[in-house]
């Protein structure tokens, strides 16, 4: 009985891998706020906790500015496509005074230099 068990390959070297359906992974920007914090102000240093604190802060703003343009788009009548313009909006509604100006500007300047090396890139193949 003992060689039929082993001849099936019960408990011999298999591994099951573990499903990672279900679980949501919340995205990790502390190399990116590290990399900001040295543009801006070389000469300082941040703490583990104080990076996870920011970290924090950019996923929930994420959350935010997400859940709001979801509801720009269910609300809207341009179909069920989620387009820059409802994240630009959403950023307008959610984030307060001088940040909004500075995030519409920035996300302004990132559009045409991706627009930009997209055409690039068509024309050289």
């Amino acid at each position: 009985a003992a060689k039929s068990s082993s001849a099936k390959g019960q408990g011999k070297g298999k591994v099951k891998k573990r499903s990672t359906t279900g679980k949501s992974v919340t995205p990790n920007f502390h190399t990116y706020i590290y990399r900001v914090l040295k543009q801006v102000h070389p000469d300082v240093g941040i703490g583990k906790k104080a990076i996870t604190v920011m970290n924090d802060l950019v996923n929930d703003m994420m959350d935010r500015i997400a859940a709001e343009a979801k509801l720009g788009v269910e609300i809207g009548r341009t179909g069920k496509t989620l387009k820059p313009w409802h994240i630009q909006t959403a950023s307008r509604l959610i984030l307060p005074g001088q940040v909004k100006e500075h995030a519409d500007s920035e996300a302004k300047k990132a559009l045409i230099k991706f627009n930009s090396a997209r055409q690039k890139a068509s024309t050289d193949s």
